[in-house]
């Protein structure tokens, strides 16, 4: 089967799922429930459907295990949507991309945490010097005070060509 004819049907499936777990589904324990992504094989026998709970009250296994048990239902709707003539077979995987994000934020916290707690200071390799309130020592400002004079005293200038526009044409 063709990539894109396959995506358009995972983007139909992941609808017509969507809307099952939205209203029809009879338990209540899955109505937290919401499917973040739908893979399918390419021969259209196999389709992993993966979802993300926000409230917790279950633990993964007993929502797989409750998924597994509402398959029937799931099944039969996707035979009613008539999008294809054989139904896959389903299985059920968390989806640990909220966990990850959590797990990125805790990081980004934590460097920024550091950065906050280190002499920022210390890091530079210019060999500058500062004092205890972040300002350069006197040896470092006159340092870049010849600096800015050598940059003074030269004379910068640019030559510039004229361009016809006759010439070129974009």
């Amino acid at each position: 089967m063709k990539d894109v004819r396959l995506a358009r049907l995972q983007k139909e499936m992941l609808k017509i799922i969507s809307s099952v777990f939205q209203g029809d589904i009879s338990d209540p324990r899955l109505s937290g429930l919401k499917i973040t992504k739908i893979k399918m094989t390419r021969d259209l026998k196999k389709m992993k459907i993966y979802f993300a709970e926000f409230d917790k009250k279950l633990t993964d296994a007993e929502i797989v295990e409750l998924l597994t048990r509402s398959s029937g239902f799931l099944k039969k709707q996707i035979a009613g949507a008539r999008i294809m003539r054989t139904i896959p077979d389903i299985v059920y995987e968390y989806d640990k991309t909220n966990e990850r994000v959590e797990k990125i934020e805790e990081l980004f916290q934590k460097i920024a945490e550091e950065k906050r707690n280190s002499n920022y200071y210390d890091d530079d390799n210019d060999n500058d010097y500062y004092d205890n309130d972040g300002e350069l020592l006197d040896e470092d400002l006159e340092d870049y005070e010849e600096y800015q004079d050598d940059l003074n005293d030269e004379d910068l200038e640019f030559e510039y060509e004229d361009i016809d526009d006759d010439d070129e044409e974009m």
